[in-house]
């Protein structure tokens, strides 16, 4: 049976491809993604034998759905147990009862098996969405285009209303102001081949709470490479402050304020450095999706729209599904 409508959903992060699985069975639904691979945050990079998560680290379950959905990827075998509680300075040190979870192999393998049977088109960008006899058009690198009765945009906001400022789309006066109130930190993540452990606390991770870096932890003893492996986020304001520097520098630096959580001298065989520019949502919309007013249909979503993290991109993405559903059952 034909597909009513065609959806092209913007990003194939973990908010891009829930939307999009939710939609599938009823829809024509294309994802489309700037990157080489799925996922977006949840991403995986490789040094040598070294395998690193270097963005989302974990994902928790606070709501109903989002538990049957990890118990899903579990009985997949992507997903699994890491550890319970918080990460302090000292590793797990604050029981909050909140098992949080890692992908399997990594956390790109959740992103993976999200994927699966979804018409992905991966290392192809959009550079502008307009609307045209009440659809859509997405401009792609290189000349040619997308046309979509429904749109879901899952990219950082600032490159959503890019995206449609390049398009000559108008956006209404009101959703303009909600949307340029969210906000965004920035994470400079490196990643470094060790010649050794680094003798991380229990559960190989640690979070120290206040100055340069907000995260350290061992992939190896996480359970997903087959060296030692560290990937180390930098705060906010660190994140800022080495975001111009040259990454020799940067993982100088970032290596120094780490010794004080090893147990021996870290020792760098290898190091790759990413930014992220939009590594998570200081400010975000209250709800966990938004539809444009006086538009065809174009549906926000993402980690900035509710809740933050995996689990509120998850949520948003199913979210955003619904409202493109009502609004194209509405035809």
């Amino acid at each position: 049976m034909t597909a009513a409508h065609t959806v092209a959903v913007l990003g194939a992060g973990a908010a891009g491809l829930t939307a999009a699985r939710h939609l599938v069975a009823d829809h024509r639904v294309v994802v489309i993604d700037k990157g080489r691979g799925v996922g977006g945050r949840m991403s995986t990079r490789r040094l040598g034998a070294a395998t690193f998560d270097h963005g989302e680290q974990f994902h928790t379950t606070h709501s109903t759905d989002l538990a049957e959905e990890v118990a899903r990827w579990s009985d997949a075998g992507v997903a699994q147990p890491w550890y319970r509680g918080r990460v302090g300075p000292d590793g797990a040190d604050d029981h909050d009862g909140h098992v949080r979870y890692r992908g399997a192999t990594s956390m790109n393998a959740v992103a993976k098996h999200l994927a699966e049977g979804l018409d992905v088109r991966r290392a192809t960008r959009a550079v502008a969405i307009h609307a045209h006899d009440d659809a859509w058009v997405v401009d792609l690198d290189g000349g040619q285009e997308l046309q979509a009765d429904a749109l879901v945009v899952t990219a950082p906001v600032p490159q959503a209303l890019e995206l449609l400022d390049a398009g000559s789309t108008a956006v209404a006066a009101d959703d303009r102001r909600v949307l340029e109130r969210i906000e965004y930190e920035p994470c400079v993540a490196v990643m470094v081949r060790l010649d050794g452990p680094a003798g991380l606390p229990e559960p190989g991770a640690v979070a120290p709470g206040d100055g340069p870096l907000d995260w350290v932890a061992d992939n190896q003893a996480k359970g997903i490479s087959s060296e030692p492996a560290l990937t180390l986020h930098s705060g906010a304001a660190a994140s800022a402050a080495l975001w111009d520097e040259p990454d020799e520098d940067v993982v100088a630096e970032v290596l120094a304020a780490a010794q004080a959580f090893t147990a021996r001298p870290l020792v760098a065989l290898e190091h790759s450095v990413q930014r992220w520019r939009y590594a998570r949502p200081s400010v975000s919309h209250p709800d966990r999706h938004l539809v444009l007013s006086g538009l065809p249909p174009l549906v926000l979503a993402g980690d900035a729209f509710g809740e933050p993290k995996v689990e509120g991109a998850v949520r948003s993405g199913a979210s955003a599904a619904s409202a493109v559903r009502e609004a194209l059952a509405a035809r």
